[in-house]
């Protein structure tokens, strides 16, 4: 297990290379963005490509937004090395949702040769996932939710007569007080998507009780620690106070598996 850092991908291609550049430093393993605005998404990866040698990762691009052949158009177009993308997919779509990410894991396959995650939420999602993905990606997880989800990662895999992929879990966090409004506004944009009250509820939480939160590394480290237990590839998903460099690059080393000078491991 290597712990990646992960950021929105509206934050500037300059910045995303300069945060892989300084990531790869700091002892993580892979960087990621998420998935939507796509190109957004796809320009980030591209600068943290040419900046660091780090495993690259989208998670998740969804396929109402760019459809799969487009996918391979823009990444083959690309300088984003495809033997280091992990890129996930996903779709929201009722009915019709499952068929579409079947299709799409086949096109980018054949068309890039890259890892194929996908993005769920629902058990059939999930099971799909076990069935036919080189990843399962959890976006907006708890630790209690990837042990519920494991199994059936696993009859899916089963299905197929192959091991159960990965499980990649995007672990929120937040310096605060300073990221305070930040965590408020994101964590309020997810509370209003049904499917994912819905999961806030069962665990009798709030979408903004899943952010690990602390004002500096030590108050970081358990929650970090909790949360990434029984991931595969945890991804700490970066809630900085802005979009700056600065404001990001403080949450890297906050949350970095070595302290800087290559000390020790949180």
């Amino acid at each position: 297990m290597q712990r990646g850092f992960g950021i929105d991908a509206g934050i500037a291609p300059g910045i995303a290379g300069e945060v892989a550049r300084r990531a790869e430093q700091l002892g993580y393993g892979s960087f990621w963005v998420n998935g939507s605005p796509p190109d957004a998404a796809l320009a980030g990866l591209e600068a943290a490509s040419r900046a660091s040698s780090l495993e690259l990762g989208v998670g998740v691009i969804p396929l109402t937004q760019m459809a799969a052949v487009d996918i391979v158009d823009a990444v083959s177009t690309s300088d984003i090395d495809p033997h280091r993308l992990w890129l996930g997919v996903g779709s929201s779509r009722n009915p019709g949702g499952l068929a579409e990410v079947r299709d799409a894991v086949t096109v980018l396959r054949r068309g890039l040769g890259v890892h194929v995650a996908t993005g769920a939420v629902g058990p059939r999602m999930t099971r799909l996932a076990g069935e036919i993905s080189d990843a399962v990606v959890f976006t907006w997880w708890t630790a209690a939710d990837v042990g519920r989800s494991r199994p059936m990662l696993e009859e899916g895999a089963a299905a197929t007569g192959r091991p159960a992929p990965p499980i990649v879990s995007f672990i929120r966090c937040a310096l605060v007080p300073e990221a305070g409004a930040a965590v408020a506004d994101r964590a309020a944009r997810y509370q209003a998507i049904p499917r994912y009250a819905e999961i806030f509820a069962r665990n009798a939480m709030t979408a903004a009780d899943t952010v690990v939160t602390g004002a500096d590394r030590s108050e970081l480290a358990p929650g970090i620690a909790r949360e990434e237990a029984p991931v595969d590839i945890p991804v700490v998903r970066a809630i900085p106070a802005d979009d700056s460099t600065e404001a990001v690059v403080r949450l890297l080393e906050a949350c970095a598996p070595v302290e800087r000078g290559g000390q020790t491991k949180s």
